[in-house]
C-alpha cells in the first residue's frame, strides 16, 4: 500500500502511475487494486496487471477528490 503526502494534489491516476513505475524498477509489481477507473485505465495500458475494486457504489465526491483536488 502507498499513500501520498499530504502536500500532494496532483490528479490521483497521475501519481500511481508514477508510484507503480517507480516500483516496477526494483520490484516485480503483481498487481494493483484500484477503484478509480481512470487509474486503473491508466495503469492497465501501461502494461500492469489490474484488479478493479468494484464493490463500493460510485461517487461523484470520490470522483472529483481523486482528480480534481489530489485529496486521496
Amino acid at each position: 500500500m502507498h499513500l501520498r503526502g499530504d502536500g500532494d494534489r496532483r490528479p490521483a491516476r497521475r501519481t500511481e502511475l508514477e508510484v507503480l513505475r517507480e516500483l516496477a524498477r526494483t520490484r516485480r509489481v503483481r498487481m494493483l487494486v484500484d477503484d478509480d477507473e481512470l487509474v486503473c485505465d491508466d495503469a492497465e495500458r501501461a502494461g500492469f496487471a489490474i484488479v478493479r475494486a468494484r464493490w463500493t457504489a460510485p461517487s461523484r465526491a470520490l470522483d472529483e477528490a481523486q482528480e480534481w483536488d489530489g485529496r486521496t
